[in-house]
C-alpha cells in the first residue's frame, strides 16, 4: 500500500482489492461486483490520478469469460449482484471509466486465470470528501461461478 515518489512530483500506487461476489453462477450481463470503495486509494481526500493498469486474478479459476471494470467517483450501487446492472440516473453520473476484458486478455496460469490490461491513461477522482475509489464489475459474455472473496483486482496508478 506504500508510494514511490517520481520525478513529476506525483506517486505511484498499486492497490489490490478482493472484491466480494455473489457464489450462484452469473449470465451474461450481469454484475459481477457490484460498487465497492477501495478505501485509501489516493493519498489525499478528495485526491486525483491516472489509472496505468489493471489486473484482475480469478483464484478460482474459472473458464475465460469476458467483463467490464467501472470506475466511479461515488459509492452509490449499481444494482444486485447475479441480476443486470439497475442504477439509477444519479449513481450512473459518478461513472468515471470502463475498461473491458475479452477472453484473450485472460491467461490460464495454472490454479488461477489473469487478466491484465496495460497502458491505459484513465483520469480518475476520489468519491467526495474521501480518499477512495469506487469499482464494480460487470460480466459481458460467459457463465462463471465464484466464491465469496475468489476475485482480486490490482490497480496501478499515478497519483496527484
Amino acid at each position: 500500500m506504500g508510494y514511490g515518489i517520481t520525478t513529476t512530483g506525483r506517486f505511484t500506487r498499486i492497490r489490490d482489492v478482493t472484491l466480494s461476489t455473489d457464489t450462484s453462477i452469473y449470465a451474461n450481463g450481469d454484475l459481477l461486483a457490484d460498487t465497492q470503495s477501495i478505501d485509501a486509494f489516493f493519498k489525499d481526500v478528495d485526491g486525483t490520478g491516472l489509472i496505468q493498469s489493471v489486473a484482475l486474478i480469478d483464484t478460482d479459476d474459472q473458464t475465460l469469460y469476458s467483463f467490464s471494470v467501472w470506475f466511479l467517483d461515488g459509492s452509490g450501487s449499481l444494482g444486485t449482484e447475479n441480476s443486470a446492472p439497475s442504477g439509477t440516473d444519479a449513481v450512473c453520473l459518478t461513472v468515471l471509466a470502463k475498461v473491458d476484458f475479452a477472453t484473450t486478455d485472460g491467461l490460464d496460469l495454472g490454479g488461477s486465470k489473469v487478466y491484465s490490461k496495460t497502458g491505459l491513461s484513465i483520469p480518475v477522482k476520489a468519491i467526495a470528501g474521501t480518499d477512495d475509489l469506487g469499482v464494480a464489475v460487470v460480466v459481458t459474455t460467459g457463465t462463471p461461478t465464484h466464491t465469496a472473496s475468489g476475485i482480486k483486482l490490482r490497480i496501478g496508478a499515478v497519483l496527484d
